[in-house]
């Protein structure tokens, strides 16, 4: 008789495995077998449900992604107006626990080019965010329609810088840039 296996609660474990090989290993070393030993299994308990490294590279960021909406939730509770736009853009430009390995497996992801099921991920990702921002801009008295891609892009981009010079952009660097921006946008400067 097979066993009854939780899939999500599967899928959860082999993604917090995955981001503790790539937390001390590196993101090269995020692999079917490299996470199948994290978790001290065979592949075969990974394949069943992520055939390649991309796809278990996607459920680790669709694993961070439900936690981070949840976290954003909660953050711009009790907030409004300009500042939950405030209170987002700089949550947005921290670094805190994973995030630097979540931005190092994204840019692993992104370095793919589009064709595998992760680099569609993180592309429907990145659509989601910008989306997201619409409301906040909105709230906050703003509407330019390229404010949301301005942020967008400053997210990203602090992201990425983090990743090149990590010393050079601190979190309290990327939040000032932050505030900065949304300053600017909102006529707050």
């Amino acid at each position: 008789m097979p066993i009854e296996v939780d899939q999500e609660d599967r899928l959860a474990r082999i993604a917090d495995a995955t981001i503790e090989v790539a937390r001390t290993r590196g993101v090269r070393a995020v692999t079917i077998r490299a996470v199948a030993q994290e978790l001290g299994g065979s592949t075969a308990m990974i394949t069943n449900y992520l055939p390649t490294r991309s796809a278990l590279i996607a459920n680790a960021l669709r694993h961070a992604e439900r936690h981070w909406a949840g976290e954003t939730e909660a953050l711009l509770a009790g907030h409004s107006g300009p500042d939950r736009l405030l209170t987002l853009a700089e949550w947005m430009c921290t670094t805190e626990r994973d995030d630097e390995v979540m931005r190092r497996l994204l840019a692993e992801i992104v370095s793919e080019g589009d064709g595998s099921d992760a680099a569609v991920l993180v592309a429907e990702l990145a659509r989601d965010h910008r989306a997201a921002l619409d409301p906040l801009l909105a709230e906050a008295g703003i509407t330019d329609p390229g404010a949301a891609d301005l942020l967008h892009l400053l997210f990203r981009g602090y992201w990425l810088s983090t990743l090149e010079d990590p010393a050079h952009w601190p979190a309290p660097r990327g939040a000032n840039a932050a505030r900065t921006a949304v300053r600017l946008l909102t006529g707050r400067a």
